[in-house]
C-alpha cells in the first residue's frame, strides 16, 4: 500500500471538509447598514479552495459603497500574468472588476467601489495548490447614489470621455457640435451641470458650452479669441475664466459670455498664459506664465508671482483639501509644488510621461494627467509613486481634465444671479464686490424739443465714450455707428437718434435721445362782415390847380366806422395793391413785347431803318448812325435759293396798315 498517497488523501478531505466549512460561512447576504468585511482567516493566510460570495443589499433608493483598506493576494505568475486567487466584484449581476496580487491600483488603495443599483456582490475565488496572502479588509456603507468620475476632452473626432471611477474605463458619452475642430480644455459648473470647453482650431476658436446630458450646446465667445489652452469655472458668482497665449491674456466673462473683461492684458509681463486655477473659496484666481506662476483676487488686482523660473511650467492643478498647488513642468518632465501663498517649494516626481502631459488634475492623493502619445490617462498616487495607466474603449488624444463627483453638485444659484450686479460679480471676503465693463459714455445728449412748420435741422454736441473692458485704465474709443449727424434734417414728429459704442472684445453701450418736433399752425382772424367804408368822392382837377396833400395828411372816411384790419380788395388799400400789380403786368409784357420785336430784327441794339409807301423814315440810335437805306429785296425765288445767306427777309403783317412790301432790313454795322 503506498503510505504517501493515503496520507494525501486524508490530508485532501481534511483541508476540503475545512473548505466546505469556510465557504459555507462566507457566502452570505448583507443588509446592515454599515459594517466590516474580511475574507477568511484574516489576518492569517487566507486558506484554499475558496469560493466565497458577500452579497450586499441596500435599502430601496440607496446604494453600496465598499472600500477595501487592504488586499494581499497572491501575484500573478510571472510569465503568464494568469492570477490563481482573485477579487472580482460586481454591481447587480454586472462585473466591475477583477483584479489581484497586493492592491487594485484603481487608483490607489484603499479603492472605492460604488453600485449603481441597490445591490453589490464580491466574490473571493483561489486555488488548492497552496495558501495565499493575508486577504483583504473592507468597509462598507449604504450611501445616496452618486456618480464619480474623470471627464476628459477627446480629439478625432471631438467629444467629452468618462473615466468611470469604479470601473477603470474611458467611454465617449458626449459628441461636441460639428465647429469644434480641436478642443483643449474643460470646466464644469456643479449648479447648472454644463461643461465648458475651450477649441484652439485654427478655423474657429472659441468657448463653448454643453449638459452634462449632451443638450443645450453653444458657443459662447468666439470674437477676439486666438488660442484658449486653460479654462476654470467660478460658479458662486457665475463666471468662466480662461487663457490665451496668443493674444498673451487671461480673461472672464459671465457663463454666457456676456461683460466680458481682461484681467491681464497684452504687454503686462506674461505671455503664453496655458494653466489656469481658483482657490477653493473661489477668491484667488492662479495662472502659469512662461517663466513663472502668478496669482491674483478673482477681479485681477493684487497681481503678485508666485514662483519664478519655472521653465516652461503648462498645466496647473489644486488640491483642494490640503490647499496645495501643483504644476508639471513640460521641459524638465517633472511635477513641483507649492502652498497658495508661494511658499514651500517641493519637488514631487521627474519622468519623461510628464513631458507629455496636458491635462492635470488631483483628487484624494492621486495625480491625474492626459498622454496626448499613448492616447490614454496616466496616473501615480502620491504615496506609492507608481505610474498607472487607464486605457479607452475607443482610443482618441485626450486634452484637458476635470473629477467630476455627483455628490459635490450644488442645488441652488449663482450667488449673484438675485442681480447683485449688473454686469460682472467676483467674490470679495464674505461680500461681491460689482465691476463695469461696458464703454463709459459721457455727454449723451437729453431730449431735443423744437417747433417748426415742416421741418428743421438740429444741432447737438456729439457723445464720447471710454472702454473699460482691458486693464484698470480706461481708454477713448469711437462710436460704431449712429443713427444720425448733427446738422441733420427732421421731419415733424418723434425721431430718435442713437449711438453705439463697442470695445475691442465685443461689450456695447448705446447712447440715445429723441428728436421732437412740433408742427407751428398759423393762426388767422376771421373774415369781418362789416360794410367797407365807403371810398370819399372825387373829382378830377385840372392839373395846374391839383393840390399834391403832404405825408403827413390822413384820408378822411365820410363815416365814422372804423376800418377793418383784414386786406379786403374794395379797400382803399386793397385798390392801391391791384394798381401796383397791374402797372407791374403792363411793365413785364411791355419788355416782352419789346424783345420780341428785337429778336425780330435780329439786331442786339435794335437800330432798324422802316420804310413804308416808299418814304424813308430815319431812327438814329447811340451809335450816331443814320441814313441806313434799306437794300430793296430780291425775288421770292432767288431768296429761296439763298435761304440763310439772304440778309433781309419780309415782314408781313408786323406793322399794321403796311402793305406786304414793308419789310425790315437787318443794319450792317
Amino acid at each position: 500500500m503506498d503510505t504517501f498517497g493515503f496520507f494525501r488523501i486524508i490530508l485532501f478531505c481534511f483541508f476540503c471538509r475545512k473548505s466546505l466549512a469556510q465557504n459555507a460561512e462566507c457566502n452570505v447576504q448583507i443588509t446592515d447598514v454599515d459594517g466590516t468585511l474580511m475574507s477568511p482567516s484574516y489576518p492569517l493566510p487566507y486558506p484554499t479552495g475558496l469560493n466565497c460570495s458577500w452579497q450586499f443589499i441596500a435599502d430601496a433608493g440607496q446604494a453600496i459603497e465598499i472600500t477595501f483598506e487592504v488586499v494581499n493576494l497572491t501575484e500573478p505568475n510571472a510569465i503568464s500574468r494568469i492570477c490563481t486567487d482573485t477579487l472580482k466584484v460586481f454591481d447587480g449581476s454586472s462585473p466591475i472588476r477583477p483584479f489581484c496580487g497586493s492592491a487594485p491600483g484603481w487608483p490607489r488603495a484603499p479603492t472605492r467601489f460604488l453600485s449603481v443599483s441597490n445591490q453589490l456582490t464580491v466574490r473571493m475565488e483561489t486555488d488548492n495548490v497552496e495558501e495565499g496572502g493575508t486577504g483583504f479588509l473592507a468597509s462598507y456603507r449604504q450611501v445616496a447614489p452618486r456618480t464619480e468620475h474623470i471627464v476628459a476632452i477627446g480629439v478625432e473626432p471631438p467629444a467629452i470621455i468618462r473615466f468611470d471611477r469604479f470601473r477603470a474605463q474611458g467611454v465617449p458619452a458626449i459628441p461636441l457640435n460639428p465647429r469644434s475642430m480641436r478642443p483643449s480644455a474643460v470646466g464644469f459648473d456643479p449648479i447648472d451641470m454644463v461643461f465648458y470647453y475651450t477649441d484652439i482650431g485654427s478655423q474657429s476658436p472659441h468657448i463653448g458650452r454643453i449638459g452634462d446630458n449632451g443638450g443645450g450646446h453653444e458657443i459662447i465667445v468666439d470674437r477676439e479669441i486666438s488660442y484658449p489652452l486653460g479654462i476654470v469655472v467660478g460658479y458662486l458668482t457665475g463666471l468662466v475664466y480662461w487663457t490665451d497665449a496668443v493674444r498673451n491674456e487671461v480673461s472672464v466673462s459671465r457663463l454666457d459670455g456676456s461683460f466680458r473683461k481682461t484681467l491681464i492684458p497684452e504687454g503686462s509681463g506674461c505671455t503664453s498664459p496655458q494653466g489656469i486655477e481658483l482657490s477653493s473659496d473661489q477668491l484667488h484666481l492662479f495662472w502659469t506664465c512662461r517663466n513663472s506662476i502668478e496669482r491674483a483676487k478673482a477681479d485681477g488686482t493684487e497681481r503678485m508671482t508666485l514662483v519664478s523660473e519655472t521653465l516652461t511650467a503648462t498645466s496647473l492643478a489644486i488640491d483642494h483639501g490640503n490647499e496645495l498647488l501643483y504644476w508639471t513642468n513640460v521641459n524638465r518632465g517633472t511635477i513641483e509644488r507649492i502652498n497658495l501663498d508661494g511658499s514651500g517649494r517641493e519637488f514631487i516626481f521627474s519622468h519623461e510621461v510628464f513631458a507629455q502631459s496636458h491635462g492635470f488634475i488631483v483628487e484624494d492623493g492621486v495625480l491625474f494627467w492626459s498622454d496626448r502619445v499613448e492616447k490614454r490617462l496616466l496616473f501615480v498616487p502620491l504615496d506609492t509613486g507608481f505610474i498607472h495607466g487607464i486605457s479607452q474603449v475607443m482610443p482618441r488624444s485626450l486634452e484637458g481634465l476635470y473629477y467630476y463627483k455627483s455628490d459635490r453638485l450644488i442645488a441652488g444659484t449663482h450667488q449673484c444671479s438675485d442681480n447683485i450686479c449688473s454686469q460682472l460679480c467676483f467674490p470679495d471676503g464674505l461680500a461681491f464686490k460689482c465691476a463695469e465693463v461696458t464703454p463709459l459714455i459721457s455727454d449723451c445728449p437729453n431730449d431735443i424739443t423744437n417747433s417748426t412748420e415742416r421741418y428743421s435741422t438740429i444741432f447737438w454736441k456729439e457723445p464720447t465714450a471710454v472702454a473699460r473692458s482691458t486693464g484698470a485704465t480706461p481708454t477713448p474709443l469711437s462710436y460704431e455707428s449712429r443713427s444720425h449727424a448733427p446738422g441733420s434734417l427732421f421731419f415733424v414728429g418723434t425721431t430718435r437718434v442713437t449711438y453705439r459704442f463697442t470695445d475691442d472684445v465685443g461689450n456695447t453701450a448705446e447712447c440715445a435721445f429723441n428728436i421732437v418736433l412740433d408742427l407751428i399752425i398759423p393762426t388767422t382772424k376771421p373774415r369781418t362782415t362789416s360794410r367797407a367804408p365807403t371810398r370819399p368822392p372825387t373829382t378830377r382837377a385840372r392839373p395846374s390847380t391839383t393840390k399834391v396833400p403832404s405825408p403827413t395828411t390822413q384820408l378822411q372816411s365820410p363815416t365814422t366806422q372804423p376800418h377793418s384790419s383784414t386786406t379786403d380788395a374794395h379797400s382803399p388799400s386793397g385798390e392801391y395793391v391791384l394798381y401796383v400789380i397791374i402797372g407791374a403786368s403792363v411793365i413785364v409784357l411791355t419788355v416782352i413785347i419789346a424783345t420780341i420785336v428785337c429778336i425780330a430784327c435780329r439786331c442786339g441794339c435794335c437800330v432798324c431803318t422802316l420804310r413804308r409807301n416808299g418814304r424813308e423814315n430815319h431812327i438814329s440810335n447811340d451809335y450816331g448812325m443814320t441814313n441806313v437805306r434799306p437794300t430793296p429785296p430780291p425775288p421770292y425765288s432767288q431768296q429761296a435759293e439763298q435761304g440763310t445767306n439772304n440778309p433781309g427777309f419780309y415782314a408781313q403783317g408786323l406793322y399794321a396798315g403796311g402793305d406786304r412790301s414793308t419789310y425790315y432790313e437787318k443794319a450792317d454795322f
